[in-house]
């Protein structure tokens, strides 16, 4: 049997023989069902889309419906929940189980994707500021009014995480609200590497940078919704020192900035590649988004307000050279183009590849009673090695 993050197909479509699955409840909607209506009135700002197409991949090659009634026993290594999801995982790179019967248990959706996780990641140096729900389980780290753009989890520091599961506790069952997408990134890697964008990008690569909060600072309490993450909470230490060794190991060069009423301001900068080369395909892919750039706030309450150039990340070429908006748009029609819904009901467990998959969701609005929910798992860490020249 194959490891959990090796896939033995990488094709763009698939073969795989299995049980039909079905979701008469929630059918595939129009595209204009989630998408964000109000930003088409919006000028100057990255419109993400999200979902163009059904069927970018066949969903019987990487859904499971668990008929309602899952058990502990379907966690035996030799159950069929078991085998099927490491069939399909291995051969996608993305399984998710539906129709799971389980009720208001993390612990157990945990387990659930632990089968294909077999070792989990403390987060720690990540840019959102994220929150325990359970043991190893976080929350998602942004406010539901905010877009989330396509992102690889993890990209703007030296380790990543190979793979993510997603917990769905609560969910909006009767419309299209709360979904979350994921985007195949080979395939919106070949679409990339057709235009100018991709060589540029090739060339050049990319520059991170984060500005990370003093939780010290003295604040008005008008002024506590404009912080993104502090870096005490980002590195976990209240030490300084702390903080810039733990930076300086995940590759950062790191820059402190004394303010009068912000405190001690942290600022890191990390070059790297905008493409990882994935060793069980034997190629590299697209592993960036504009998700690192200023435009991850554009519907973020708090900070949307803030010039670009103030807010809490900002990306560029690798030779420190701007984007402009229009190569923005373009690298987030691509990654649209090939994302796929996960159209949450509680109960529901989702594992996806971090190389192989990104992952966002369009802003959350909620109507009263209405309630949205998400655990979020790290898979085990793996060092960036960016690319190899002969595996383009």
């Amino acid at each position: 049997m194959l490891g959990r993050n090796t896939f033995k197909r990488f094709a763009t479509t698939h073969a795989v023989q299995g049980a039909k699955v079905t979701r008469q409840s929630l059918p595939y909607e129009p595209f204009a069902a989630v998408t964000q209506p109000e930003a088409s009135q919006q000028q100057g700002i990255v419109i993400p889309r999200w979902w163009k197409k059904d069927n970018v991949l066949d969903p019987k090659t990487y859904m499971i419906d668990g008929k309602g009634k899952l058990s502990r026993d379907d966690l035996h290594p030799s159950s069929s929940l078991t085998q099927e999801m490491i069939e399909k995982y291995e051969n996608v790179g993305l399984v998710y189980v539906v129709n799971t019967g389980i009720e208001n248990d993390l612990e157990f959706q945990r387990d659930i994707a632990r089968i294909i996780m077999t070792e989990e990641t403390v987060y720690e140096g990540g840019a959102n500021p994220r929150n325990k729900v359970e043991a190893n389980v976080y929350d998602v780290g942004a406010p539901l009014e905010a877009w989330l753009h396509y992102h690889h989890e993890m990209t703007y520091k030296e380790h990543s995480c190979k793979n993510l599961g997603f917990l769905c506790k609560h969910a909006v069952q009767d419309r299209p609200v709360g979904w979350s997408f994921v985007s195949d990134s080979v395939q919106a890697h070949d679409a990339m590497m057709e235009t100018a964008l991709g060589r540029k990008l090739k060339e050049k690569g990319l520059c991170f940078i984060r500005l990370m909060t003093d939780a010290n600072a003295p604040r008005e309490a008008t002024n506590q919704n404009k912080v993104y993450n502090h870096w005490q909470q980002s590195w976990l230490t209240d030490d300084p020192d702390e903080a810039e060794v733990a930076a300086r190991a995940q590759g950062l060069h790191v820059e402190w900035i004394d303010t009068p009423t912000d405190g001690r301001l942290m600022r890191t900068r990390y070059y790297k590649s905008a493409f990882e080369y994935v060793p069980f395909i034997d190629r590299n892919i697209l592993f960036t988004s504009i998700a690192d750039d200023g435009e991850w706030f554009d519907a973020w309450p708090g900070i949307k307000e803030i010039p670009h150039e103030q807010r809490p990340l900002e990306m560029m070429f690798g030779d420190d050279t701007p984007f402009t908006l229009e190569e923005k748009q373009a690298w987030t029609d691509i990654y649209d183009e090939f994302g796929i819904p996960l159209r949450w009901q509680p109960g529901e467990v989702a594992v996806f590849c971090n190389y192989r998959f990104a992952h966002g969701r369009p802003s959350i609005n909620l109507k009263p009673g209405e309630r949205r929910e998400l655990g979020v798992m790290l898979g085990a860490p793996f060092k960036r090695i960016e690319t190899v020249e002969s595996k383009w």
